[in-house]
């Protein structure tokens, strides 16, 4: 079996990025120093995210996104879930926030230190993982900061 050659993030994330996009059959963006893409997962009729990949003080910043923005109404009770999630899971961590917008972008945001190695394949399961879980954690922080907001679920707790 061939080795894998691996490549250092700090020399060749752009690279990576673009062969995971191109295996994905989707075309890479540039903006800013930073390179994004939107993709599906779950298989063609998944979640359609967006996925913002830029180095940021010594990491490569992962940042997924299905483009819902919170309004104020549900900021508070997203803003818990997004505690509660990041209080629970280790990757990716919830975050709050845009600043192209007034009203703040949930994300599912992973941090890789631009002095790791990986190889083609080991770069592309880890954001296919980390696709997967983003998925997850924008379902349940949104369905919680939904569930949270009510209302009448409040007053049935008294």
């Amino acid at each position: 079996m061939p080795v894998e050659p691996v490549v250092e993030l700090r020399e060749g994330w752009e690279s990576l990025v673009r062969a995971w996009a191109r295996r994905r059959g989707e075309q890479v963006h540039s903006e800013d120093g930073a390179l994004y893409l939107q993709t599906k997962a779950g298989g063609p009729s998944g979640t359609r995210l967006t996925v913002d990949i830029s180095p940021a003080a010594g990491s490569l910043v992962v940042a997924v996104t299905d483009g819902t923005l919170v309004p104020p109404d549900r900021l508070a009770p997203t803003a818990a879930a997004a505690t509660a999630w990041n209080a629970h899971e280790v990757t990716p961590a919830a975050v709050l926030g845009d600043a192209r917008s007034d009203e703040p972008l949930l994300s599912a945001v992973l941090a890789l230190p631009l002095v790791s190695h990986l190889s083609v394949p080991g770069f592309a399961a880890t954001l296919d993982t980390l696709l997967e879980r983003a998925v997850r954690l924008l379902r349940e922080c949104h369905d919680l900061g939904f569930v949270l907001r009510s209302d009448d679920d409040l007053a049935t707790r008294d």
